[in-house]
């Protein structure tokens, strides 16, 4: 406003210029009245705050009239004009005067009048709307804040920087277990802590020590803790630093908090022990696609994949699929496929890592929507799962190829698997035997189409067969001529297999078997008899050609070449007759059998005799023939002429096939084992290959069976020597090996020995 045209600018200023400069800039309104209460100066902030032209109150305007001049524009309020000018003019001047007025438009102002040394006043106007407002505000606020820290049920108290209590509320008091009234304003927090601990709130702590550490405590910088009350109750404590170098404390009863918290945390610890002792590899992501926690077993599943709490998923599957994770291909396409994977809803899948192992993936939607993985272990499975199918085309192409037809039931009787020739054998098809058909269903299949015969004699055949049995076989000639042979055999699940078998192969080659074994025998009976007759006939001439032969070796004058002539007639014909007697007894043997006459006989006797008869054949072949008898041998009941007749074969088989300068031994005693009595002859001879040994018990059987063989011989001393062993019960048995000689042994059962004559008049029987 000093810019504006005024009669200040025609007439001199009484307040200088500079003065008026500096007051014109000052936002106070400011008046300068003279000892003649006359207005020197209004600066322009007057003229401004009341709206009105400077030319009204020129310099030298008597005060009285500015007075009511702003009286008139509502400077002191509402109401008589002249009635506040008059107070106005009222005032004492001559000291300072101070007062606040509100104005007729509501703004507050505080008037100043002071005194000047040479008479006048200066006054001063200073407008006090805004920080009125803002007073009844903080007051206002203030009331309220009262209202509510009187209302809260968690304690708050302030403290300042000297640790002092300044403000604090009820439920400040009652919750840290004082009365109301042993808490007041300007107590230390020492002196409070320390009535807490008279109190015996500190429990389960040395008081002292706690007073002196939460005196200690940092305030500086927020800090929580918690103290649990005698009564059990929890309290929770915020220390929260102030500006002003105080604190403020916050304290709350937490004490279901503080148990929820507790629960929480116990579930939360075994829910964590659970989810670490789990086989299974878990993995849970927020909302976010990020990975919140990961157990152990994952890592170990998950071996060569790790994966840690914070990555996404996006990231996780691209670096997978590089890695070949998912299978081979491109990894871009791998890793959108596996990514559009939806994962609101349950999902479950398997593949087969690079290092081998078989996973098993499910995932599951959470209510916050992030989601579970779960990952198993299922390469043992997988493996299993491949053996099986591995197997079970094993089974089918064996099933397929092979010569039996097989059908397998369950336990109601309804077809699980059968192959094609199952179906073939049993007069049914594929599609009829195929699997959950019923046993029944094809029994009435098969009786329609005259499997099992004709007309009632059919239904009342497979009235008799089995159903399900265990263990049943039988037979049945299907109408094109074929054998077949049915078995049946329990499953452990309660059903049955059925086996199907063509055996009209079989059938035949019985049936030429059966018929080639009775020409056989037919025919081995004519060979018996045709022998048994030609030896009798040829014993007949022979007995007289060895009559003739001694008559004329009897005679006196039988000498020269005529005397070895008939000599030769002789022995021929003696041999010859051996010969015979030992062919007719092998006939006899298979025909009639022996005649054996038993009595009782002395077998070191017999086996001396034999001895004796052999050592002049033994001495001729140099060999050495010596017996062993066993001491206190007992009698025994048997053939004398026919055991002799074996004892003889055998020492003659032993000479016969042992080098000059051998040895020969016959030995007889009592088996400890079995009580039986042994004769064994034994040899160092050539000896023979034990896959020899059945042959050479074969009748008319050279092992050495070239034309030029070293050792004559018709092959019936052992068959025949066995023969007659066996006729008396008993056994004969070769032991021998190439070069290393050969051991007979016959063998005569204990029940053939006879007691001692001593044991047996007191009626003693063997043992």
């Amino acid at each position: 406003m000093s810019g504006t045209p005024t009669s200040r600018d025609h007439e001199p200023d009484p307040a200088g210029p500079t003065l008026r400069t500096v007051l014109d800039a000052v936002p106070h309104r400011v008046v300068v009245v003279d000892a003649a209460d006359r207005v020197l100066l209004v600066n322009a902030a007057v003229w401004e705050g009341l709206g009105l032209d400077p030319s009204l109150a020129p310099p030298g305007m008597p005060f009285r009239d500015f007075v009511r001049l702003v009286a008139f524009r509502g400077i002191y309020g509402s109401g008589d004009p002249e009635a506040h000018a008059e107070a106005a003019l009222r005032l004492d001047r001559r000291s300072v005067t101070r007062r606040v007025t509100r104005s007729a438009d509501g703004r507050v102002f505080e008037l100043h009048s002071v005194p000047m040394a040479g008479g006048g006043f200066v006054i001063s106007s200073v407008e006090l709307t805004a920080h009125f407002a803002a007073e009844r505000e903080a007051t206002a606020r203030a009331r309220r804040l009262e209202r509510v820290l009187q209302q809260l049920r968690s304690g708050v108290a302030q403290y300042d920087s000297g640790q002092r209590l300044v403000l604090f509320n009820p439920a400040y008091a009652e919750l840290v277990g004082l009365d109301r009234d042993e808490v007041r304003p300007g107590l230390t927090l020492t002196e409070v802590l320390r009535k807490l601990a008279a109190a015996g709130e500190f429990t389960n702590a040395d008081a002292d020590s706690v007073v002196r550490q939460r005196a200690a405590m940092d305030r500086s910088r927020p800090t929580t803790y918690q103290r649990e009350r005698p009564s059990g109750e929890v309290l929770r404590f915020r220390s929260q630093p102030m500006p002003d170098g105080g604190f403020l404390i916050e304290v709350a009863e937490v004490t279901a908090l503080k148990r929820a918290e507790d629960e929480a945390r116990r579930r939360a610890a075994l829910l964590d022990g659970v989810l670490e002792a789990l086989p299974h590899g878990v993995a849970i992501w927020g909302p976010d696609r990020r990975l919140a926690r990961v157990n152990a077993a994952y890592g170990r599943i998950m071996r060569g994949a790790p994966i840690a709490a914070g990555e996404g998923l996006e990231e996780v599957i691209r670096r997978r699929a590089r890695a070949g994770e998912f299978g081979p291909g491109d990894p871009e396409e791998i890793a959108r496929r596996e990514l559009g994977r939806p994962l609101d809803r349950p999902q479950a899948r398997h593949r087969v890592r690079p290092d081998g192992t078989a996973i098993e993936v499910r995932t599951a939607p959470l209510p916050d929507g992030g989601w579970v993985s779960v990952v198993t272990d299922v390469t043992e499975l997988h493996r299993a799962r491949e053996e099986a199918s591995r197997r079970a085309e094993i089974l089918t192409l064996m099933l397929e190829n092979t010569r039996h037809g097989i059908c397998l039931f369950d336990a109601e009787g309804n077809v699980v698997a059968a192959n094609a020739l199952a179906a073939r054998m049993t007069g049914l098809t594929p599609e009829e035997l195929a699997p959950g058909r019923n046993l029944a269903d094809l029994r009435r299949l098969q009786l329609a189409r005259g499997e099992f015969g004709e007309g009632p004699a059919a239904a009342a055949w497979l009235a008799t067969r089995p159903g399900i049995a265990e263990g049943r076989r039988y037979e049945r000639t299907r109408p094109n001529g074929m054998a077949i042979e049915v078995t049946t055999d329990p499953t452990p699940d309660g059903g049955f297999v059925r086996t199907y078998t063509d055996v009209t192969a079989d059938r035949r080659a019985q049936e030429e078997l059966r018929r080639a074994k009775e020409a056989a025998e037919a025919a081995s009976r004519a060979k018996s008899r045709f022998l048994a007759m030609m030896s009798h006939e040829l014993r007949t001439p022979l007995n007289a050609v060895i009559g003739f032969s001694e008559a004329l070796l009897a005679q006196p004058g039988l000498h020269g070449p005529a005397q070895e002539y008939a000599r030769a007639i002789h022995d021929a014909g003696r041999h010859l007759l051996s010969l015979i007697e030992d062919v007719l007894d092998v006939a006899r043997a298979a025909t009639t059998g022996f005649e054996v006459t038993e009595a009782p006989l002395d077998p070191a006797a017999l086996a001396e005799g034999v001895v004796r008869v052999m050592q002049a054949a033994a001495g001729a072949a140099g060999l050495v023939l010596s017996l062993r008898l066993e001491p206190g041998l007992p009698r025994l009941r048997a053939d004398e002429r026919r055991l002799r007749q074996v004892l003889l074969n055998l020492i003659s088989n032993a000479v016969k096939f042992t080098p000059t300068g051998g040895s020969v031994t016959l030995s007889a005693a009592i088996e400890p084992a079995t009580g039986d009595l042994l004769f064994r002859v034994t040899d160092s001879g050539i000896g023979m290959p034990a896959e020899d040994i059945p042959r050479a018990f074969e009748p008319f059987t050279q092992l050495d069976d070239s034309l030029a063989r070293r050792f004559a011989g018709s092959g019936l001393g052992l068959p025949l020597s066995r023969a007659l062993v066996e006729a008396q019960g008993g056994g004969l048995t070769l032991e021998s090996a190439p070069g290393a000689g050969t051991t007979a042994t016959v063998r005569l059962p204990r029940e053939r020995l006879l007691p001692p004559e001593g044991a047996a008049a007191e009626g003693a029987m063997p043992a």
